[in-house]
């Protein structure tokens, strides 16, 4: 068995890997849409929806709506955690995604060196 195989966490379709892992149906829906990707993509560094909304020219409750969907997937986290005041500040908290559409389809989350995946 190879070292990348050994390294490979399956997850189900309606669980995730760990506290960090993938929801796959999620993740297939959210890199379709190309503003949702657009978010994903510019969150490398920690931002607030509001400066997501404006990189992008959405509307605010656009943004809340794909970084919300974002977080629930598992491709972005919030740095803050905290109600209130402050501002919610989200990072990608995967490196890189890969689906490849074969059968069965298959969604690779590398974070921290990890390869997380899921079959369905």
């Amino acid at each position: 068995m190879s070292e990348t195989a050994r390294q490979l966490s399956p997850c189900t379709r309606a669980q995730r890997d760990d506290e960090f892992g993938c929801n796959p149906g999620q993740i297939i829906e959210l890199l379709s849409d190309d503003d949702a990707r657009a978010v994903f993509l510019s969150a490398d560094e920690p931002t607030t929806v509001r400066e997501l909304a404006a990189e992008h020219d959405l509307p605010l409750s656009t943004a809340y709506r794909k970084v919300d969907r974002l977080h629930e997937s598992g491709l972005l986290t919030n740095l803050n955690r905290q109600s209130g005041e402050t501002p919610a500040i989200y990072v990608r908290s995967v490196d890189h995604v890969s689906v490849t559409y074969d059968e069965p389809i298959r969604i690779e989350c590398l974070r921290n060196g990890k390869t997380l995946y899921c079959e369905h």
